[in-house]
């Protein structure tokens, strides 16, 4: 009697165990599947930039994308459960008022397998098998496994094409120029209307920033239509793009090191666009409506140009907003002109030539923030912020060209990347989803050569607007190229041309020692 008790009692502790593991298996499977859903509406980015993205510290980013994830996955979540408790009561129930036994020959022979064995049996089957096909879709979903191939390839790119600025004689102006570069978070072109270029049925969300293309310099990948230039793999991501732009690479730290704002030097082996700017002589300011030090924002501009960095908590000592403000990212875009139009006064009173390189925030994923001056004329909320940055920006430039400096001063408005959600871009493949250039009062005049052919059907990348943005404040250039970039003015191939954009891709997507070592 007692040895029927205790296997009836080691049967119920097993079962329990049974119960126990399944379910938190089931549950972390259920996790992991809406995770990848929501990955999947929510976002259109390659795994460099989510790992970066993961791995880099939230301080001082905006969290409120991981309530949209919460909020995704707690439905199925506690659905999940609810289904695991029922599983596991009839299991329970089961085992403590039923004793069925199946009967099964195999090979004339009778094998007696309880019911309770055979339910719990199919209910851990169950449980692996949903984790496995979820682990699967994760890695369909992300391709971890690409990547991998990737980082264990070597690439020899920077040994062959790369140009170190240090070894090239640039030519300075005579007459310097002030630069005031604008980079609009997440700026594409596909926001236009079909017709204009971009991606939108009917309906043109940056009607102003069309127009500015169209009346100044702005290379496309089209003919006669807005475009722009491709974001390679290492510079989809802010940090990624703005590195990129201003040294002519793509931002290739291993991502298991990221942390840039932790590090006491950010990419010391590189000579950077504020490098040759402070060499000549200019006064230079960083704009942005967040935290400076996010994502080693801070440290990149002051080492490498001696930069003034303004952002939020100098908004706040300075009084342009309480102690306590915060909203989105740190201050709305609306805030971010009012402060630029000080500050470009201020620096155009000092002797030295100025550049003031400002980061809008408002368009950024996931959704972007509707401030108080946005409209509310389209359905969609994107829309209606897309369209308020498109006149603020516009707004901003015609102040610009009122001011006595305006002579002397070039006026460069890019996107940093596409957006990283897939709200307004549909199914436009990434590759067709360009990053919106504009180049105004550049020092290269509209010429007898042929300058339609020099700034329409151009396969460009993030890396060419560093010897691009040089070559339009009036530095020669020998050889037309600095990193690997190329001056688009120039009219030479780019490396994209050239080598073929696919290939020149995946060569910056590979892993190089040569890098690591000269740059880092």
């Amino acid at each position: 009697m007692k040895n029927n008790n205790s296997k009836k009692s080691n049967g119920f502790v097993l079962i329990v165990l049974i119960c126990i593991i399944s379910s938190f298996v089931t549950l972390g499977a259920c996790v992991l599947s809406q995770l990848t859903l929501w990955y999947i509406d929510t976002f259109n980015i390659d795994i460099t930039t989510l790992l970066f993205t993961l791995k880099s510290p939230l301080k001082g980013a905006d969290t409120n994308f991981l309530k949209g994830a919460v909020s995704y996955i707690l439905p199925k979540f506690l659905e999940t459960v609810v289904v695991c408790i029922i599983i596991c009561y009839i299991l329970l129930f089961v085992f403590e008022r039923l004793v069925v036994s199946l009967k099964i020959k195999i090979k004339e022979k009778s094998l007696s397998i309880s019911l309770r064995f055979l339910l719990s049996f199919c209910f851990i089957i169950f449980s692996l098998f949903f984790a496995l096909k979820s682990l699967y879709d994760a890695e369909h979903c992300i391709n971890y496994k690409e990547y991998k191939r990737k980082l264990s390839e070597q690439t020899h790119i920077y040994e062959n094409y790369y140009i170190d600025p240090k070894s090239v004689d640039l030519v300075s102006p005579k007459l310097k120029k002030n630069l005031i570069y604008i980079y609009m978070e997440s700026m594409e072109t596909t926001y236009a209307s079909e017709m204009e270029g971009g991606s939108q049925v009917s309906e043109n969300y940056i009607p102003y920033l069309t127009r500015l293309a169209q009346e100044n310099v702005s290379f496309s990948n089209k003919n006669d239509l807005l475009g722009g230039y491709h974001n390679t793999i290492g510079t989809q991501w802010t940090i990624a793009a703005l590195f990129a732009t201003e040294s002519g690479v793509p931002f290739s730290f291993p991502v298991t090191n990221n942390s840039m704002d932790s590090r006491t030097t950010f990419a010391s082996g590189i000579t950077m666009m504020g490098d040759i700017l402070k060499d000549n002589g200019y006064n230079q300011e960083f704009l942005c409506g967040s935290e400076g030090e996010y994502a080693g924002r801070k440290d990149m501009f002051i080492q490498h140009g001696n930069y003034y960095v303004f952002d939020l908590f100098t908004a706040r000592e300075k009084g342009y907003i309480s102690e306590d403000y915060k909203v989105w990212w740190g201050f709305e875009d609306e805030i971010l002109y009012k402060i630029a139009r000080d500050e470009v006064i201020r620096l155009s009173n000092e002797p030295e030539p100025f550049n003031l390189t400002l980061l809008t925030v408002d368009t950024h994923h996931v959704g972007g923030y509707k401030c108080n001056i946005c409209g509310d004329e389209y359905e969609e909320n994107l829309a209606n912020v897309v369209a308020c940055a498109d006149r603020q920006v516009y707004d901003f430039i015609t102040w610009i060209k009122e001011q006595p400096f305006y002579k002397d001063t070039v006026i460069v408005i890019t996107g940093d990347h596409p957006r990283m959600d897939t709200i307004l871009v549909g199914d436009t493949s990434y590759f067709d989803r360009t990053t919106y250039n504009c180049f105004i009062n550049s020092q290269i005049p509209k010429t007898d050569i042929d300058f339609h052919n020099l700034i329409s059907n151009r396969v460009a990348c993030s890396m060419d607007m560093f010897p691009t943005v040089l070559s339009a404040l009036g530095f020669e250039i020998p050889g037309n190229r600095l990193g690997l970039g190329t001056d688009l003015f120039s009219g030479e191939k780019t490396l994209a041309e050239e080598l073929g954009y696919d290939y020149f891709n995946e060569e910056v997507s590979k892993y190089s020692q040569w890098y690591i070592i000269n740059f880092s």
